[in-house]
């Protein structure tokens, strides 16, 4: 039979194993909403870079960077990967 003592015990460290995942996915989820603000970001310089190509430059440089982060999910890489090619066509081929 346990003691309450034991009892106690056990069930802090129950709830103390349930605050670390907690603490764990709301870092993890912290990470990924910064990552998508960056993406963001950069997907905003890319857009202005239609007028100014430094611009551009700095969006597909943090763009390529933020596809490689293990933060980003296949399908996410994915997708960077598309609108990267499609924006580098249009500024290839002179299209606005």
């Amino acid at each position: 039979m346990l003691t309450t003592s034991e009892v106690a015990l056990m069930v802090a460290v129950v709830a103390l194993l349930g605050t670390g995942v907690t603490v764990i996915q709301k870092r993890f989820a912290d990470r990924r909403d910064a990552w998508w603000n960056r993406t963001q970001w950069a997907l905003e310089r890319i857009i202005a870079g239609q007028d100014d190509d430094t611009q551009a430059a700095i969006g597909f440089v943090v763009l390529n960077e933020l596809q490689a982060s293990r933060l980003a999910t296949e399908e996410e890489r994915d997708m960077l990967e598309a609108v990267a090619d499609v924006a580098l066509w249009e500024y290839s081929s002179g299209q606005p």
